[in-house]
This record gives C-alpha cells, structure tokens and sequence, in this order.
C-alpha cells in the first residue's frame, strides 16, 4: 500500500520566492545535491511555445525551506526538458531551446548550464539541433543520453514515425555518434536493475507504432519490446528500493486505450485521430509498477492532478520515501480536458510517497 501526502505548492509558491511567474508552470527536475534540494521548472504564457519561456532554479536545504532563488535561464525562444545531472562535485542543468511558434515544434539544440565556484555559467550548446533529450544517467559505468529524432514530423501534413536514440559520453562533454534503439518511439526510459537487466518505456507516437512499448534486455542494443495501449507522457522511469516504477500522464477514458482505429487505417490518418481524441479527454499523473518478468505496466494510483499535469521528478529520501514534483492545473479549473488545460494557468506542487 502506498501512500500520498501533499506537502503544498511549490510554484506558485514559496520555490518561486522572487521569480516573476507566467501563467504556465509546468516542465520540470528536482535534485538532491551538496546538501541541498535543486528545483527547476519553466515558466511561460501556456503550455505552447513562447519566446517568453523561461528556466527558472530555486534551492533550499529541504522541503521545508526556506526557499531562494538561484539563476534564470532566457533566450528569447521556448525552453523546456530541464534535466539535472550531478557528476560528483558537479551538478549541470541540460535543457531543449525550440522555436517560438506555438503552433510547430522546433528543436534547436540541447543545451547546458553549470554551478562552479563563480557561479553559474552560460547557456552552452553541446549537441546539435536535430536531437530532443528526454533524460541523461548512468547506464553501467557511462553517461547515456536518451534522447530521438523526428518529432516535429508527427505534427507535420505528411507525419512519418521518429527514433529513440542513445548517445554514450564519458564524460559529459564527448558524446558518442547516436545509435537507433527503437523505431517509432519518442520518450523513452532506461533503467538498470541489480540482475544486470535494462529495463525501459516509450511513449510511441508515430505513424505505425501508437501507445507505448515495454523494454527488457541484457544491453541497449538488444532489447525487446512488448507493446501496451496505453501511451506513457512523459514517463519517469525510478527504482524506488530496487524495484521499477514509473510516473506518466494518464488517460482517464477509453481506459486508458491509445489508439483507437483499425490496424488497416492508413497510419496519417490513425496519428491524427488519435492525437484529438488525447487532447480532448482527462489526464491524471499515474504511478505504475513496472513488472520485467511478465512484463506489464500496472496502475497503482493517481496523484491529486487534473487538466494540464505530469512532469514528474522523483529524489528519494533516508527514511525510504520519495519526493515527487509535479504539475497540474489547479483544483479550482474543475476536471477540464487536456488541451484547455495546457491553454490555462498550471502550478507545481510537492508530495510524499511512502510504502
């Protein structure tokens, strides 16, 4: 049995203590580093593209705070993706820049900031424009960027499928050439268990593959996949005492079924039906057990979220239970589609998640 308590707001809030917020708060990571919590989150008019977007970081020593502000990362074009990387004494911030046209998806690039002895440095770009990362860690005893290629496709008048791809970096400064694990994906989580497996999810939306596929295998190259209906937003793949779970955006209709046409319609018309359908029903944040023997993907429970929600990140704790970040549209905007919610005021709250 596990159990939420909802600690409160974070953004709007005490972890926005003199950040000038826009309406949209809503992609964000939560670290644990030099004592300290890390929290960073965008800012912005909606959940669409805007040259107003903004990363914004905070810290405090706990929950509790008390909260200060840290630095602001602008570039006159949309941020998103903030990741957190702590390499030993270092702690990094990768993050996507797109375009600003609310209707298109850009990628421009990942990016970097870093916290040294003088401060935090300038936005640096480290790989190029054609890639959108979703997550870096460690993968046995290397740096794995996990990452894919071709988004912009999906929403283009001929939609064609995109990759999951991996970089390797010893470093975190030398990446690897890209290599293909999946064909149809798009975010995508590896994890490694104690037995020596890679565990993993996709959210799959492409033309000839829709919903999401599980991932087991001895090594990234060799993993096999077993698809599921259901299509993971925005996953975040933990081990929480060992074992695999994982946050994801929930569709509250159709059971939480994906794809919703025969497997003969043509697939640019099957994307894009499917792609309304998403917008128009109710989304929850969900915690999923992953089991890799069978291997499934089961429901476990929702957080309080509703609207425009799920961006989780996860930091465990001493006592064996986790923080979680997340974001949602707020409790009074009543139980609203997803598409009006991404177009409506959205806060981070902080919960606890103990066994």
């Amino acid at each position: 049995m596990i159990s939420v308590e909802t600690l409160g707001p974070l953004v709007p809030g005490p972890a926005a203590a003199g950040v000038d917020c826009l309406p949209a708060n809503n992609n964000l990571d939560l670290v644990r580093f030099a004592g300290r919590l890390w929290f960073a989150w965008r800012t912005a008019p909606s959940h669409f593209a805007s040259a107003e977007a903004r990363l914004e970081v905070s810290s405090a020593p706990g929950p509790d705070g008390p909260w200060r502000h840290e630095t602001t990362v602008a570039m006159g074009a949309d941020l998103r993706e903030p990741r957190w990387v702590v390499d030993g004494d270092d702690l990094h911030l990768w993050f996507m820049q797109l375009g600003t046209d609310p209707k298109r998806f850009q990628p421009r690039g990942v990016h970097r900031i870093a916290l040294t002895d003088g401060g935090w440095t300038e936005p640096e770009l480290a790989i190029g424009r054609d890639v959108v990362p979703w997550r870096v860690r460690r993968l046995g005893d290397r740096w794995a960027m996990l990452g894919y290629r071709g988004g912009e496709k999906m929403y283009s008048a001929l939609p064609s499928d995109p990759v999951v791809e991996l970089r390797w970096s010893d470093d975190l400064r030398t990446w690897s050439d890209p290599i293909d694990i999946h064909h149809g994906g798009t975010e995508c989580e590896l994890v490694e268990l104690a037995d020596g497996r890679i565990v993993g999810v996709t959210r799959n939306e492409g033309p000839s593959r829709r919903g999401g596929d599980l991932l087991i295998g001895r090594d990234v190259e060799h993993l096999q996949m077993t698809p599921i209906p259901r299509k993971p937003d925005s996953p975040h793949l933990f081990l929480w005492e060992g074992e695999p779970f994982l946050f994801a955006r929930r569709q509250v209709a159709f059971g939480g079924r994906y794809d919703h046409v025969p497997s003969w319609t043509p697939g640019g018309v099957a994307i894009r039906v499917d792609q309304a359908l998403w917008s128009i029903t109710r989304k929850r944040s969900a915690l999923y057990r992953l089991d890799p023997d069978t291997p499934s993907l089961d429901w476990v429970l929702d957080l309080p979220s509703r609207g425009d929600t799920s961006f989780a990140a996860v930091v465990p704790e001493n006592d064996g239970s986790i923080l979680v970040a997340d974001y949602s549209s707020p409790a009074g905007a009543g139980d609203v589609m997803w598409l009006r919610g991404q177009l409506r005021p959205t806060g981070i709250s902080l919960h606890r998640l103990t066994k």
